[in-house]
């Protein structure tokens, strides 16, 4: 994934690269979303299963954790990208 594809300049690489993580990022937001959905799910439930709540959002901010660092890499990946392509 990160290495060059034949006859791919540094910019092409950056920008695939970008776009990989942007997708990346889609689909771990659709992820947490359906992890919150589930919590609320199962909070709505009399009694509510507390032990698989607390997995729930554990696995939330695993989640949140990496969108977050996916995004900061995003950011960083865009400027060198406006700054040198």
């Amino acid at each position: 994934m990160n290495s060059p594809m034949p006859g791919e300049s540094g910019c092409e690489l950056m920008e695939r690269l970008a776009k990989d993580l942007r997708k990346s990022i889609e689909k771990t937001e659709k992820q947490a979303a359906e992890v919150t959905q589930k919590i609320a799910v199962l909070e709505a439930q009399s009694p509510p299963d507390q032990q698989q709540i607390a997995a729930l959002k554990q696995t939330r901010g695993v989640l949140e954790a990496k969108l977050e660092e996916e995004r900061r890499a995003l950011a960083d990946l865009e400027s060198v990208i406006s700054e040198n392509c």
